[in-house]
């Protein structure tokens, strides 16, 4: 997909400082990112913000992250991630409040590092959730361009209202005809593997429950709890290691975990999350 010279003069400007990528699956945002994440980075520091907690290229699965790019895009895997936040799931719908908290967190810590920040987002579009989810992303974080990626006209119930407005800058595009079509299978297959790589050379623990904050992201502890992740957060209220649940014993309060955080780690809290980790 190259990017025509009045959007290109667009993403360069310095008004633009923050650019979200809307679009359904399979329209090539991922992609897009990249090439606005090259130029972007050839002229000084840019940051890419991924929130597709389900199929996130930044942080593990079920987290959206934030990384730098300098001097060029190259590849997802060389991009370390300086701040993630856990949303306990897979996909926006049912939790759209943690998802919505940390990519404004993320985008502030950001952006206090980096002129430019490109916003890439979930293939959530369609339905009256898809309209609110991304309507209020973009009241939340308040970027200074959109770029709409759609077939036909399937983001118009999105991005119409917002025509009139000084900001953002809406720019339309079409998908570029190399766009891979991924299905279901493949997206599963490429989120089991990003779950592998993360919890390789990972150890079992034990968590006391007594002796730390705990907090879920959606419901109690009433239900099962093995297989859920859950995430270790610093007592500067910071994510900074994700876990699996091996087994949960509640009248006690312990939890046997399967993390990569190193032993010795100090944290405040926990968080448990309604997805579970698929290898």
């Amino acid at each position: 997909m190259d990017l025509e010279e009045r959007i290109t003069e667009a993403l360069l400007s310095p008004r633009s400082k923050s650019i979200m990528l809307l679009g359904g699956p399979d329209t090539g945002k991922t992609a897009l990112a990249a090439i606005v994440a090259d130029l972007l980075s050839k002229k000084g520091r840019a940051g890419v913000l991924d929130l597709d907690m389900g199929q996130a290229h930044i942080g593990p699965p079920s987290t959206i992250a934030w990384g730098l790019v300098e001097g060029g895009f190259k590849r997802w895997e060389e991009i370390k991630a300086e701040g993630f936040y856990f949303t306990g799931a897979l996909s926006p719908p049912g939790n759209m409040l943690p998802s919505l908290t940390g990519a404004k967190l993320l985008m502030e810590s950001a952006q206090a590092k980096c002129p430019k920040l490109i916003i890439d987002t979930t293939g959530l579009v369609t339905g009256p959730i898809g309209r609110l989810y991304k309507q209020y992303k973009i009241d939340l974080l308040r970027p200074d361009v959109v770029l709409a990626v759609q077939k036909n006209d399937e983001l118009e119930h999105i991005i119409s209202p917002y025509t009139l407005m000084r900001s953002p800058v809406i720019i339309r595009l079409k998908p570029s005809t190399l766009t891979r079509i991924k299905g279901i299978p493949r997206r599963a297959g490429f989120r089991a593997e990003r779950f592998r790589a993360y919890f390789e050379g990972s150890r079992v623990f034990e968590v006391d429950m007594n002796r730390c904050g705990v907090r879920y992201t959606r419901d109690g502890g009433e239900e099962e709890l093995e297989g859920r992740l859950l995430s270790f957060r610093d007592h500067a209220g910071s994510d900074i290691c994700l876990g699996v649940i091996e087994k949960a014993d509640l009248n006690n309060g312990l939890l046997i975990v399967r993390s990569p955080l190193r032993a010795g780690t100090v944290y405040a809290c926990i968080i448990i999350g309604r997805a579970t980790a698929v290898f």
